[in-house]
Formats: structure tokens, sequence, C-alpha cells
């Protein structure tokens, strides 16, 4: 019998990206209250049929929750003003930015702190393959919580501020005056040249002031200390987030940090 007690204390993030699947189960009653896995993908098969595997073998996955979190790590994404936004309209929002999506399952994500929405999507087979197991599973884009999560730290502080996301080959930039967005795009890098050159470009186009705005820096890759040290040669106020200060207790056993964009979902409080 299932103890409904234990039940309504946990709960499940399940984190998809191109190339990968990693879970975190929060129970705030525990010790250790963060336990996270990353599940070893096969390249050879879709990403659907490696989820459906997971699904079918891996315990975390078969235990009750009282909440279960989807965070969708996609550059498909696409933001318009939460004063605009109309959810009768998504697909065709969606379809005009990215027309090669049919198979592609749309959702939206309306952040009212911020006030922006996030269109994104998602593989249908593996929105439906979720739905299946768990059909009261929240959905999000990666972007939302971490536009959420930013905005508010850009109110830290004066001046303009970029945010840097590093993680499965991509690059998120994040823009904002004191909590108001004012850029947001994912890029795809080979390495820390690439990144030095989309930030400066970006940088360039919106007129950041090199002494009075500042960079802040944050990977999942290992590439923030060099960038930072590159960056610094023209841009005066540049930082590494301090993700241990951000997210206390968030490390597991091994040292593994959990990704940062689903760090920012389990304390966003969406």
């Amino acid at each position: 019998m299932v103890n409904d007690s234990t039940i309504n204390h946990k709960s499940l993030s399940i984190r998809i990206s191109s190339d990968g699947l990693s879970f975190c189960v929060y129970a705030p009653t525990e010790p250790q209250p963060y336990t996270y896995k990353i599940y070893k993908v096969r390249p050879v098969i879709s990403l659907a049929a490696n989820l459906k595997e997971a699904l079918l073998t891996e315990p975390i996955l078969k235990e009750q929750y009282q909440r279960v979190n989807v965070l969708i790590s996609t550059s498909d994404f696409t933001t318009i003003p939460a004063a605009d936004f109309d959810r009768d309209h998504i697909d065709d929002v969606f379809r005009f930015v990215f027309p090669k999506s049919e198979q592609t399952r749309i959702s939206y994500n309306v952040l009212r702190r911020s006030g922006v929405a996030v269109i994104f999507g998602l593989d249908r087979n593996v929105y439906q393959l979720l739905l299946d197991d768990f059909p009261r599973a929240r959905f999000y884009a990666s972007a939302s919580t971490l536009v959420e999560f930013f905005s508010e730290k850009s109110l830290i502080g004066s001046g303009k501020r970029m945010f840097v996301y590093l993680h499965d080959h991509e690059m998120n930039l994040y823009c904002f005056d004191q909590g108001q967005m004012l850029f947001i795009n994912s890029f795809q890098v080979q390495g820390i040249g690439d990144c030095q050159y989309f930030i400066m470009n970006v940088w360039k186009q919106l007129g950041l002031d090199q002494i009075d705005d500042s960079l802040c820096v944050v990977d999942d890759n290992d590439w923030s200390r060099p960038l930072v040290e590159r960056i610094r040669y023209f841009v005066k106020n540049v930082s590494l987030i301090d993700r241990t200060e951000d997210f206390r207790n968030t490390i597991t056993r091994g040292h593994h940090l959990i990704p940062y964009d689903l760090q920012t979902l389990l304390v966003c409080g969406f």
C-alpha cells in the first residue's frame, strides 16, 4: 500500500534535451532532499524510444508523486508580451517562426512576473508518452524558468545586465533592464570562440555599455571561467554566477550538479 503522506511530499522533475534525459526527485522531508539521475540514452534510437525504455525500466519513474514537472530544454521557442498573448493563436505564432514543425506539440508558459509568454515545441511522441504515464504533468520550457529567475536577479544593482547560460553545446543569452526583458536567443556553439563572438555581437547590437552594464555567466560545460577571462578584455563588469549560493543543498551524491535550468525550475515556484 502506498503511503499518501509520502506522496504528498515528493515531486518529480524530468528534464528533456535534444540528446539526453535526466530526472530529479525532491523529497523535502528527507535528510538528502534531492535525488538526481542522468539516464544514459542510446543515440541509435529516437529520443521518444529512449524515453519509452526509461519509463519501462527506471524505478524512479514508477513511484507515486504529488507533482510531476517536465522541463524541455529546447531552442525551438519564441516570446511575445504577456499582454498580447492569446492561447487560441499559439499554433499560428509558433509555425510562423518555425514553419517545419508538423510533428511538434506546441505549448506555452505565461510569465506574469516577467510580463512575457514563452511559446515552445516538443516532439509529439515524447509528449504523448509522458502524458500517458503522468496525466497531470506540467510542461515548462527551459527558457521560461530562466527568464523568471534572471529577471529577478537583474533587479539587483544598477545598469542593464546580460546573462549567459552554457549547456548541451548551446548558449542562451538573456538581457534585462531592471527586470524588463530586452533580448533572448539561443545559439549553437562549438567552443569558447563561438561564445565570445555571439556575446560581443549581441552586446554591440543592444548598445550595452562596457563600463556601466554587466555580464553574468553560468554553465554546465566547464567553459565559464576561460570565457569570463576573454570577455574581461572588453567588458568591465563580468562575473561568474555562484550556483551554490543561488541553490543551496542541490548538489547530490558524487557532487554532480543538477543542470542550472532544472535548478531554477525547482525554486521558481511555478
